[in-house]
């Protein structure tokens, strides 16, 4: 029998036992998922009323950010203005708001959704370019100044939401699904999320020091990369760096995001980053697909031009969606894929915006929620692809 790849059904990482070929195209439970942001997790009552249809969707892992700038803003508790101070704990000496991730993750428990964190953006005490977001445009894209803070953020989220997580204790048995997954960053390869030349220097030590920090929390705990995303510098590429810098053993995932053309070339990203993971001796490391999607704009958005490569109309987006998953599911076991969410569940209320705007299943409409065609190919292509 080939060996099995270990991954976690916290997140979608779960490779089960070889298939006979008649059913090569099935997935494991946690194979399909989504990612929530924007108006689902911002605009209040929204993931109250969709979280729900998430699971009917056939979803059953749920990718959001956890904002470290939003949930630790101050360095000591005396920079806590008196009016704020109640919303505040005091984790590690630093005062914390974990009341948004706190919500999120008992929305989705509650329905069987795993939660999959992206842990980013460094509070101003802890950026290496520390300013106004007005007068400094690298601030939003600021890396940590160095790996301990960071580190000790994440251990805290994994002792509020791992396996003994204190969040558990307020949640009936049936009803938990602790995180043993981490996403380090988020497109670390574009300077968007990551403004600073070679950004390998300072990430894998990121890597290495949050990897250690959760691990002596939960020894179980998988450290997934950022989402590499095909920019100027590919992800197969930036993941090369990260293995030329010294990351291998520092991660346990590797998740990528190949937007592109289309499901071929998709599927062309992962061959191409497992053929770097196959050169450094890792042929059987779970690869994901933290981020995938394709906008349906239809030629509203100024991107098209510069992204016309995955711009299309709400048919054509369902289309794509339904011909990437089944090649996914037809080769996750040839190329050690463990899961694909889609970017994203629901859309703001579009028009001339950037083309990530028109990538959800669902999008606004004023008050409305309107269901676009991708929702119902989302939901019967995971139906067949799904044991």
């Amino acid at each position: 029998m080939p060996r099995v790849l270990r991954l976690v059904a916290a997140c979608a990482l779960t490779v089960a036992a070889v298939l006979p070929s008649s059913a090569a195209a099935k997935v494991p439970q946690g194979f399909f998922g989504v990612m929530v942001d924007g108006p689902a997790t911002e605009t209040p009552g929204i993931l109250e009323r969709e979280a729900p249809r998430i699971r009917a969707a056939g979803a059953q892992t749920v990718r959001f950010a956890i904002d470290w700038a939003s949930a630790q803003p101050y360095a000591t508790a005396a920079e806590v203005p008196e009016a704020e101070r109640a919303r505040f704990t005091d984790v590690d000496g630093v005062p914390t708001d974990l009341s948004r991730s706190d919500r999120i993750v008992r929305l989705l428990a509650a329905q069987g959704l795993r939660p999959l964190p992206v842990i980013l953006h460094a509070p101003d005490w802890a950026a290496k370019f520390p300013g106004s977001l007005l007068t400094d445009p690298r601030r939003y894209a600021s890396p940590p100044s160095g790996p301990e803070p960071y580190a000790r953020f994440v251990a805290a989220l994994a002792r509020r939401y791992g396996p003994t997580g204190s969040l558990w204790s307020t949640v009936p048995p049936q009803r938990r699904r602790p995180i043993r997954t981490w996403q380090v960053w988020n497109e670390m390869n574009l300077n968007v999320f990551w403004n600073e030349p070679d950004f390998q220097e300072g990430y894998v030590p990121l890597l290495r020091a949050t990897r250690a920090a959760v691990r002596a929390v939960d020894p179980r705990a998988l450290i997934a990369t950022g989402g590499l995303t095909n920019g100027s510098v590919p992800a197969w590429t930036a993941l090369r760096r990260i293995y030329e810098a010294g990351g291998r053993g520092s991660f346990d995932v590797v998740a990528i995001h190949p937007y592109t053309r289309s499901a071929a070339g998709v599927l062309a990203t992962v061959r191409a980053t497992r053929r770097v993971t196959a050169a450094r001796g890792q042929r059987t490391i779970p690869i994901v697909l933290t981020e995938v999607a394709f906008s349906s704009s239809g030629g509203d958005s100024p991107d098209a031009r510069r992204f016309a490569t995955w711009d299309t109309t709400e048919r054509g987006q369902a289309d794509r969606l339904r011909s990437t998953f089944r090649l996914l599911a037809r080769q996750r076991r040839a190329l050690g894929i463990g899961g694909v969410s889609w970017y994203t569940w629901l859309s703001p209320q579009a028009r001339r915006a950037n083309w990530s705007s028109y990538a959800g299943l669902s999008r606004l409409s004023g008050d409305r929620i309107v269901r676009k065609p991708a929702l119902l190919t989302y939901r019967t292509t995971v139906r067949e692809l799904s044991r």
